[in-house]
């Protein structure tokens, strides 16, 4: 089967890979290239974890590590680092205890008063956390150049440069247009081209309520006698009028700190990746006060993109005619990068899906519904509540 999959960030490159693997003529059609600086998926880290309020990203969290255990027997180098987390937000604790008892997830409640022990040097503010073993840092770029590697070696086609603008629907197999006038056509297609994949929804006539933000992650030193590897990952949970944080180390080179909570909104013909100073400020000030293992001093600035749905949920769906959607990564795609590639592929070959993976069908929304206002963006631990 001739199959194009167009973006090659964290879910459409593992997805090419796969196909290509499993026999597939495979064209991988990407912009700006992998990797590259507006992608969503660029950087070089990203959070892993199984623990979650809500049960079925605990499944899919479980499968996401058995996948991606699967894709480290590809490569010698470490594609991923188990540190656990530490889960500091009282409002979304509950029910992420509740859910890890009930998926069997092995969790331990840390009163406030311990909290600075487990996290050396954060700063104890009064409320008690959950520790999480099964999570820690992905090599994110690594796993990229993993899932590339295994793509050539399959014999897929990359081609970069290419935007394609729209997907026809046709009795003989999906035709993809680009910019430039050209066409391909195919057996089948899977839409996974993050930021750009409203406007090719909307070309098929598929309910495309996605909406991008921009945000942006600030990596800090730590201090001396600090193994800032070593440092758990963390979800800092808002309070009062001070927004959540997540942070992570970057081996080797920082721990990258971020704000749960959008730079701005994002439009197509936005390329400008210019951290925000005020921004930066915004976490140092953070560091200073709350990160005592770590020298309140930016190393480096990253802006980066992210799909929000109104529900907080993914969107993953084959909706005929050979056409696959794998869209609306909510922020939290990369996690589970390893598991989409499997996903996206059985969808392309008419595999069975379990009901974790079919809830996530486009058909959820409504075409004629309102806009839905995203000037609430979807928060950490909190998309369930907006089903």
């Amino acid at each position: 089967m001739k199959v194009v999959v167009i973006g090659g960030g964290a879910w459409g490159l593992p997805t090419a890979a796969e196909l290509a693997t499993r026999g597939h003529t495979v064209h991988l059609v990407d912009c700006y290239g992998i990797g590259n600086a507006l992608a969503s998926s660029s950087g070089p880290s990203r959070i892993w974890r199984i623990g979650d309020p809500d049960p079925r990203r605990v499944r899919l969290g479980r499968r996401g590590l058995a996948a991606l255990e699967r894709l480290q027997g590809f490569t010698e180098i470490p594609l991923f680092r188990r540190q656990g987390m530490l889960w500091r937000h009282p409002e979304t604790a509950a029910a992420l205890v509740r859910t890890a008892e009930a998926e069997q997830l092995d969790h331990e409640l840390i009163p406030a008063d311990r909290v600075p022990a487990v996290f050396p040097g954060l700063r104890g503010d009064g409320r008690d956390a959950v520790l999480l073993p099964d999570a820690g840092t992905l090599v994110a770029d690594r796993v990229l150049e993993t899932q590339l590697a295994r793509f050539r070696a399959a014999g897929g086609r990359l081609s970069t440069g290419r935007h394609a603008v729209s997907v026809e629907r046709r009795t003989s197999g999906p035709r993809i247009r680009f910019a430039d006038g050209t066409h391909d056509d195919a057996d089948a297609v899977v839409i996974a081209a993050g930021p750009g994949a409203k406007r090719l929804l909307e070309s098929l006539d598929l309910p495309a309520p996605l909406h991008t933000h921009l945000e942006q992650v600030v990596h800090f030193a730590a201090r001396a006698g600090v193994d800032g590897d070593a440092l758990p990952v963390l979800f800092d949970g808002p309070r009062e009028d001070e927004p959540g944080i997540y942070a992570m180390p970057s081996l080797g080179i920082g721990y990258k700190i971020g704000l749960d909570g959008p730079l701005r909104a994002h439009s197509d013909d936005d390329h400008d990746r210019t951290p925000s100073p005020d921004r930066t400020e915004q976490l140092r000030a953070r560091v200073a006060r709350d990160f005592g293992a770590l020298v309140p001093d930016p190393l480096d600035a990253q802006v980066c993109s992210w799909t929000d749905t109104p529900d907080g949920d993914f969107v993953l769906d084959a909706v005929g005619d050979g056409i696959v959607i794998g869209c609306g990564d909510v922020g939290e795609g990369f996690k589970y990068s390893a598991l989409m590639g499997l996903v996206l592929a059985d969808f392309v070959d008419g595999l069975p899906q379990d009901d974790d993976v079919l809830a996530y069908g486009i058909r959820r929304f409504d075409p004629g519904a309102a806009p839905h206002d995203f000037s609430e963006a979807t928060r950490i631990g909190q998309h369930s509540d907006r089903r």
